[in-house]
């Protein structure tokens, strides 16, 4: 339960210390006073995202603090003590700070806690029996951890799915571009092939041709060179002799020995460059005709080289990769087919999961549905039906929703002999007000929680229905703390304590002061309540008379 509530610097809040006790305490006040502000302020701690924009004009930063008691239950399941302390607090710059017992946590953290401790309801919530889509999280909350983790599951056997069905199509629009580029790629494969290009082919040739533009040269050096050691004047024998004659003094000396060896070796090694010269010349030959067909065969690499953009061997290369490719295409509807399988196969593993989650709301409809009708009883509205409608749901990808297999209508009669018909259309403000009441209480019982802060959900309610609203206000608050806001006078009256929520204007600044009312405060606050305007004997008695109940 909440003990204290401290907020400074808040929208219209300049500073604010309230306490609070066990039981029903009623928040009362004008429109425009600030309650509002105060449930603003309240929703920071359950885990509302902070905004700069509530600071205080002419502040640096804002700030609220609340103490909470926790039941032993509760204390041994966050694994927290018996009392906790929740701040926070946000500056200019959009900087925000969220602490649970002066220790910084996260958003998710501060949500998990305070959602165990407690709920609360804004005005706008009543908007959302409205919207269809809705009604499935009224549902959920029948039993939230165990579809929690039926959910869990479905998300992510769906993102598996969805994952699934992504690479497939993706394969399939990669088949068509891939069916396009086929004759391409044929033609490629065609084009390349009858040039059966050999490694190293365009270099080879090109080395060869280059010889052969210089063969005149090459020749004419040749037996240059031949003849140069053919000359007498170079008698090669005469090395060799010379080597000998320095053999037979090797042992007098290593050098000798060195400078034998050398003359020796250079005799056998100038013959047999003079023989190889001799061999060269004999078979040098210039064939026009082989000189013409290689030009023409470096002439035709040389345009498929610059083609492609790729030398000779890069082509051969890439011939190897464009057949594989090829091989691909030709096998692509096998690719397909596995994949399709493993799409089907996710699918049904996703929709499975649907099912469970699926069967698990029907049973938690069948007790929301009874509940509400009991809750509905104490409200007023003893002669309603309501129904939980399940659409019907197909085998097929798009029922996998986000929030799973389902789409559910509330139907309902709140008249005796009305037939039923969807909530949205037939319920009044005060209906709403009074269905929406039902949920809560049932959310708040449920999931056994401690704090329950209810604003303005007695809305468009009056007279008799009134006090029975009250009266079940007190009932609840047997189980567990309950904070309303509310400008009815028999809730108000009903409640074990009562603040009263002003806007005055101090230091030529509008401000929000709020006081806890005392029996003849009360008196006069209620009585107005009842009143227009101007206070009455007639509202005076009748707040007494209120109060004495």
């Amino acid at each position: 339960m909440l003990r204290n509530l401290k907020v400074k610097n808040f929208a219209l809040i300049d500073d604010l210390d309230m306490n609070f006790e066990s039981g029903l305490t009623a928040l009362t006040g004008e429109t425009g006073a600030g309650k509002s502000i105060i449930m603003e302020s309240m929703q920071l701690l359950f885990g509302k995202r902070s905004d700069s924009q509530m600071i205080r004009h002419g502040e640096q930063k804002a700030s609220v603090f609340g103490v909470f008691e926790l039941t032993d239950k509760l204390q041994e399941l966050l694994d927290l003590p018996s009392i906790i302390e929740v701040e926070r607090e946000v500056d200019l710059k959009g900087r925000h700070s969220m602490k649970i017992n002066k220790q910084p946590t996260t958003l998710s953290k501060l949500k998990d806690v305070m959602n165990s401790i407690g709920s609360i309801h804004s005005q706008n919530e009543t908007m959302n029996l409205f919207d269809k889509s809705y009604y499935l999280v009224f549902v959920d909350q029948v039993d939230q951890k165990k579809v929690d983790t039926l959910m869990n599951q479905y998300l992510l056997d769906r993102s598996k799915f969805l994952e699934k069905k992504k690479h497939f199509e993706s394969l399939k629009l990669k088949k068509n571009q891939s069916i396009e580029k086929q004759s391409f790629l044929e033609y490629q494969v065609s084009e390349i092939k009858a040039y059966h290009l050999l490694p190293n082919e365009k270099e080879n040739l090109d080395n060869q041709i280059e010889k052969l533009k210089n063969f005149d040269k090459i020749m004419n050096q040749l037996k240059t060179s031949y003849s140069l050691l053919e000359n007498d004047r170079f008698q090669i024998d005469e090395i060799y002799e010379s080597g000998k004659a320095l053999d037979k003094i090797s042992g007098l000396d290593e050098l000798y020995q060195s400078m034998s060896e050398r003359l020796i070796s250079s005799y056998y090694e100038i013959d047999d460059v003079k023989s190889k010269i001799f061999q060269m010349i004999e078979s040098l030959d210039f064939d026009e005709d082989s000189f013409n067909i290689m030009q023409e065969r470096s002439y035709e690499l040389t345009k498929i080289e610059q083609k492609y953009n790729k030398t000779t061997d890069e082509l051969i290369s890439y011939l190897t990769e464009i057949e594989e490719e090829l091989l691909l295409i030709t096998d692509y509807d096998h690719y397909l087919e596995q994949a399709a399988q493993e799409v089907k196969k996710a699918f049904d593993k996703a929709y499975e999961s649907g099912l469970s989650l699926s069967d698990l709301r029907r049973e938690l409809a069948k007790r929301l549905s009874s509940d509400v009708l009991i809750e509905l009883k104490d409200l007023d509205l003893e002669k309603s039906i309501f129904n939980i409608e399940f659409e019907e749901v197909n085998r097929e990808e798009s029922s996998l929703l986000e929030s799973g297999l389902d789409l559910i209508e509330f139907y309902i009669s709140l008249n005796e002999g009305e037939p039923v018909k969807p909530l949205a259309k037939v319920a009044s403000g005060g209906e709403r007000a009074r269905f929406m009441f039902a949920l809560k209480s049932i959310y708040a019982k449920s999931n056994h929680l401690s704090l329950l802060i209810l604003d303005e959900i007695d809305i468009g309610i009056s007279g008799k229905t009134a006090a029975k609203v009250a009266h079940k206000m007190i009932d609840l608050s047997q189980m567990m703390q309950l904070l309303v806001i509310t400008h009815l006078p028999q809730v108000a009256a009903r409640a074990l304590h009562q603040y009263h929520i002003i806007k005055i204007k101090e230091n030529a600044r509008m401000v929000t002061r709020i006081n806890k009312l005392l029996d003849e405060d009360r008196v006069e606050v209620i009585a107005l309540m009842l009143s227009d305007e101007k206070l009455s004997h007639f509202a005076i008695e009748q707040a007494k008379i209120l109060l004495q109940k």
